[in-house]
C-alpha cells in the first residue's frame, strides 16, 4: 500500500508541475502576445489567439495523461502503450468506459488519475475564462463610445 501511494504521489505531483509550468509559459507568452498599443483586437487576432490558447492547454493535458500511460506500460498493466494511453485517456477525463481495465491491485490508480484530470480540467478552465475576460475588457476598454 505504501508503494501504491508514493506511486499515486508522484504522478499527481507530475501532474502538478506539467500544468504549472506550462500556465507560467503560457501567461508569459500571452503576455508577450498581448497588443501594447491602445487598439482592440481584430477578430481574426483574438479568433487565432483563442485558438492557441486551448491548443497549449490540451497538450498539457495530453503530457499528463501519456504520463499516466507510461506508468501504466512501465508496470505492466497492460499489452501495449496504445492500450495505456486509452485507458489513460478515458480515466483523465472522465469518460472510464470500463472496457479496459486496471490488474486489481493497481484499481484506485484509475480513480485518482480522473480526480487529477478533474482539477486540472478546472485549472483550465479558470485559465480560459480569464484569458477571454481579459479579452472583453480590452476589447471594451477601446470601443469608441457614442460621442466619438
Amino acid at each position: 500500500m505504501l508503494k501504491l501511494l508514493l506511486f499515486l504521489f508522484l504522478l499527481v505531483s507530475t501532474c502538478v508541475a506539467i500544468h504549472g509550468v506550462g500556465m507560467i509559459l503560457g501567461i508569459r507568452w500571452l503576455g508577450r502576445s498581448w497588443p501594447r498599443q491602445d487598439s482592440r483586437f481584430k477578430l481574426a487576432r483574438t479568433f487565432w489567439l483563442l485558438v492557441r490558447v486551448v491548443y497549449g492547454l490540451l497538450v498539457l493535458h495530453l503530457l499528463q495523461i501519456t504520463v499516466w500511460a507510461a506508468f501504466y506500460q512501465l508496470d505492466g498493466c497492460f499489452p501495449d502503450f496504445a492500450t495505456s494511453f486509452y485507458y489513460s485517456a478515458t480515466s483523465y477525463s472522465t469518460v472510464g468506459y470500463g472496457d479496459v481495465v486496471l490488474p486489481h491491485e493497481w484499481r484506485i490508480l484509475g480513480a485518482v488519475e480522473a480526480v487529477t484530470g478533474v482539477i486540472m480540467f478546472g485549472w483550465s478552465t479558470g485559465v480560459l475564462f480569464t484569458v477571454v475576460h481579459h479579452l472583453h475588457a480590452h476589447d471594451f476598454r477601446f470601443r469608441p463610445g457614442p460621442h466619438e
